[in-house]
């Protein structure tokens, strides 16, 4: 599918920054208790008052009142995590939880695992920038680690977004947004449902693009589209089918440089100074990627009795990348072009038993993914493709236990993945692995417990979590190579098909106290990870059987451990104010060096300190947010053009600030309504970099909606 069919449907049901598909509701008439009675919508539906982990809900309403269109600033506030844009709106995303490392969050559609099977680590990376709000109810997090509940990735955490039900209307909305950056926005959704639950659907699309971005010469554009299908043939049976689409395109800039005399080593850590140690992202105008997804599941659910339920599924997921770098730019570049594709297909089954005090869940799981990398080159010397393929067999066991009206919950779940590997193909006769004899690697095997108990008589609420996470190892990893045209044209080889999967070990404890009638809620927590088994990238590695890996490859390693804390306050003081305040501190340590030489075991990317601030004040029908987010300085690599060699720098945390505002009319008795809304980003002009790389000073953006 292609950019030019998704934005014709972009404009058929065009809007704007609106997260949700319903209208904006308007503020209740008496004040509420801060204790939300959302459910949690992963694999044990629950009221969030009674899940035994940490967790996180972010409601359609409020990514409304921040004006987000993004899935990375929906996250910016939640305490423990750690976002990160390299070069602005399209660029690489990265999502930190606890201190652990991009890879290390899972990124749930619906429920439904998303990543990519040709990216590096396998994980959704190469994505995460080109999600937007299109047709988005709210997002579920998931702090600590989930791989028993959600498999691989799940180490750190687990993010859910979830589209709204189908409502019977007709009901939908249209909106526009521009601004800043050369930002305009279209997006628009339409919901209708049969009013006795037969049939129901939600169809959105939204194109977000940049016509300038940071430089001014940084176009970037990305089409969602989104839907919803709902049939129910039989009282006791239901069937959904969902499906999101993205197609994405945005113009890369150089990575950031050194500049000037350089430490003799680089032990030293450079306090970072633009223009005079380093220099930000440079302009590389024929460097570009496109990025597609297609993802695509039906859910059926059968209820044979009140306590037994049937849940079946089944879900495939096409990614692909284009990039095209040409000789233009900072440095030496040769013109080349690179493909990537990955497929994932997963079926699921799995029975519900819900005896007195207990939600039972007993499933199995088939995943297979395949991984193909095919590049070019002008005068064709450079030519060549790669495919692999692995598949996995999962049998899951969960319950949770609910006794005294709720109160005290146990939860607890066992998981098995079970791995096979197909032999990989290459373009050319001397292929590396060729003289490898595959064996199905060894499995993941996780656990997971967690306990909570509320006093009703004072508000009080502890909890404690301790489970293990593994990540699957991609097929890059196992397969991956690099093409040398230097003498006889051949692949070099940089996995091992061997590699046993990451396994992790994670402790959580907790505290909640409800304060002023339950109108306020503070909440403190301590975590602990350890990383047992990592894969990383050794310079110097045994070869795989009679295949030479001379230029490295990738390797099983030790971790390293993050621990710390999570402080967060919310309070609803009056019926129209909210305030949520959060600060993190996290040490996060690696057992060896992540720059090789430079004996810092320091965690890069990741700040010691960080403090969110959100607070909404509506009055009647106009509403004003601000969002503060606030970090302290932290470490970051940087490569040297010159020397050949990376070095580590240190960079100034952020003191950004964005302010929201808007005003609804009600119209036609209240059937249709109007909202204006307009945004001031970094509302400070903080100036900061983000491993070097440049970002917005202040700018903003205005937008209309039309809602019925």
């Amino acid at each position: 599918m292609r950019i030019s069919l998704l934005f014709i449907l972009a404009l058929l049901f065009a809007g704007g920054v609106s997260a949700q598909a319903d209208p904006a509701p308007s503020p209740s008439p008496s004040p509420g208790p801060i204790r939300e009675t959302v459910t949690v919508s992963a694999d044990l539906p629950q009221p969030i008052d009674e899940v035994s982990k940490t967790v996180n809900v972010i409601g359609g309403r409020e990514m409304r009142e921040r004006a987000d269109f993004s899935l990375v600033e929906s996250l910016r506030s939640i305490p423990g995590f750690r976002i990160q844009q390299l070069g602005g709106f399209g660029r690489t995303a990265s999502i930190k939880i606890r201190g652990l490392r991009n890879q290390d969050t899972a990124i749930l559609l619906d429920g439904v695992r998303l990543r990519d099977a040709a990216a590096i680590t396998g994980d959704a990376s190469p994505f995460l920038s080109d999600i937007t709000l299109t047709s988005v109810s709210r997002v579920e997090v998931l702090r600590g680690s989930g791989s028993s509940l959600y498999g691989t990735n799940a180490i750190g955490g687990t993010i859910n977004f979830i589209t709204p039900a189908p409502r019977p209307g007709p009901h939908g909305q249209i909106s526009y947004a521009g601004g800043g950056l050369g930002l305009h926005r279209f997006r628009g959704n339409v919901t209708d449902a049969l009013s006795n639950g037969k049939f129901g659907f939600n169809f959105a699309a939204a194109h977000t693009r940049y016509t300038k971005g940071i430089d001014g010469n940084d176009d970037a554009r990305n089409t969602n589209v989104q839907g919803l299908f709902l049939f129910q043939p039989a009282a006791r049976t239901n069937v959904t089918a969902h499906f999101f689409v993205s197609d994405a395109f945005v113009r890369l800039n150089s990575n950031p440089d050194t500049l000037g005399a350089l430490p003799p080593t680089n032990a030293t850590i450079i306090n970072a100074r633009q223009g005079i140690n380093f220099a930000f992202d440079a302009d590389d105008p024929d460097n570009t990627q496109n990025s597609e997804f297609i993802n695509g599941h039906v859910v059926l659910n059968h209820a044979f009795s009140s306590d037994l339920s049937l849940n079946a599924s089944y879900s495939g997921l096409k990614t692909s990348r284009k990039n095209v770098n040409g000789p233009l730019g900072v440095g030496f570049q040769s013109a080349s072009t690179s493909f990537f594709d990955g497929f994932i297909q997963t079926a699921a089954g799995s029975l519900n038993w819900t005896p007195e005090n207990h939600n039972v869940r007993f499933g199995y799981e088939f995943e297979n993914e395949k991984y193909g990398n095919d590049g070019s080159t002008p005068d064709g010397s450079g030519d060549f493709f790669a495919r692999a393929n692995q598949s996995s067999n999962t049998f899951f066991l969960q319950d949770v236990i609910s006794l005294y009206s709720g109160r005290l919950q146990l939860a607890g779940g066992v998981r098995a993945q079970i791995f096979s590997l197909e032999s990989p193909r290459f373009s050319l006769v001397n292929a590396p692995y060729s003289g490898v004899t595959l064996s199905d690697p060894p499995g993941a095997y996780t656990f997971d417990g967690a306990f909570s108990y509320f006093f009703a008589s004072s508000g009080t609420k502890l909890r404690a979590h301790v489970g293990n996470g593994y990540r699957v190892p991609s097929l890059y990893e196992r397969f991956g190579t690099f093409f040398s045209s230097f003498g006889t044209p051949s692949f070099i080889a940089l996995g091992d098909p061997g590699l046993k999967p990451e396994r992790s070990i994670a402790y959580d404890g907790g505290i909640e106290q409800n304060i002023f009638g339950d109108k306020g809620r503070l909440s403190a927590v301590y975590f602990y990870t350890h990383l047992i088994d990592t894969i990383g990238f050794g310079n110097v590695v045994p070869d795989i059987g009679t295949t030479p890996r001379p230029f490295g490859g990738y390797l099983n390693t030790k971790g390293g451990i993050a621990r710390g804390g999570e402080f967060s306050a919310a309070f609803n003081p009056t019926r129209n104010t909210e305030i949520f305040t959060s600060y993190t501190l996290t040490k996060s340590l690696q057992r060896e060096p992540q720059v090789a030489g430079s004996g810092v075991l320091t965690t890069l990317g990741i700040p010691e300190h960080q403090f969110t601030l959100v607070a909404t004040q509506r009055f009647q029908r106009f509403w004003v947010n601000f969002d503060l987010l606030v970090s302290s300085s932290y470490l970051a690599p940087i490569f040297s053009s010159s020397t050949f060699t990376t070095y580590v720098y240190r960079f100034e945390g952020n003191r950004r600030g964005d302010l929201t505002s808007g005003y609804t009319f009600k119209l036609n008795r209240d059937r249709y309504d109007l909202r204006l809304f307009g945004t001031v980003e970094n509302v400070f002009d903080n100036e900061y970099y983000e491993n070097g790389f440049r970002t917005a000073g202040r700018n903003g953006r205005i937008g209309i909606s039309f809602g019925f």
